[in-house]
């Protein structure tokens, strides 16, 4: 797919999120993607525009843009593929890796995006809690998930590395606020949360 039709999806997209204050920056290069497992992709696994999201549960931002993102994967079915990748903002936003954590977990069992709209869907409901579990418990059982296994994998600490990974990668490319999306070389930001210190 040459490279004009990158930069149209670039264009759609920010035409597509009014709800965000976005910019569009070019750069040649931003750093390498890490390979993402294949639950956190959507898509057309054959396409060749790529589009990397950098995101935050509880980033109000991020849950605005969620409707819109679901409306251009519609719009160009087949010719493009998204790949989300995690980036907490863990200073400002508490519940924000625990979020990501049970995320994780229902990507172990092939359920990451029922599971991550559900989050996203219910954010207001969960995001200040002292203590998210019991939401996170009741999205398992709304997306179906096997609830021991998912219990287990929510006590257990490791899913998070594969969560801290990702962050670091979006730190390593320069990503300053959430969501951010690269599509090619284009990087367009939602400069609503910035991360400068926040994590």
């Amino acid at each position: 797919m040459r490279v004009s039709l990158k930069r149209f999806l670039a264009v759609t997209l920010l035409l597509l999120l009014p709800v965000v204050a976005v910019q569009s920056v070019k750069q040649t290069s931003w750093g390498p993607i890490l390979a993402a497992p294949s639950s956190r992709q959507t898509g057309s696994p054959n396409a060749k525009v790529v589009i990397v999201e950098y995101s935050d549960f509880q980033c109000p931002s991020c849950a605005l843009v969620e409707p819109t993102i679901h409306q251009l994967l519609d719009l160009y079915k087949g010719k493009i593929r998204l790949i989300y990748k995690y980036y907490p903002l863990t200073k400002i936003h508490k519940n924000a890796m625990p979020a990501a954590h049970a995320a994780e977990c229902a990507s172990a069992q092939k359920q990451f995006w029922p599971y991550h709209d559900r989050l996203f869907q219910t954010q207001l409901s969960w995001a200040t809690l002292p203590d998210p579990t019991t939401s996170f418990m009741a999205i398992a059982q709304e997306t179906q998930l096997n609830i021991p296994a998912f219990r287990t994998c929510y006590a257990d600490p490791s899913p998070i590395p594969a969560i801290e990974q990702d962050a670091k990668e979006a730190v390593n490319r320069e990503v300053k606020a959430t969501p951010t999306f690269f599509v090619g070389d284009d990087r367009l930001v939602g400069p609503v949360f910035m991360t400068d210190g926040a994590r």
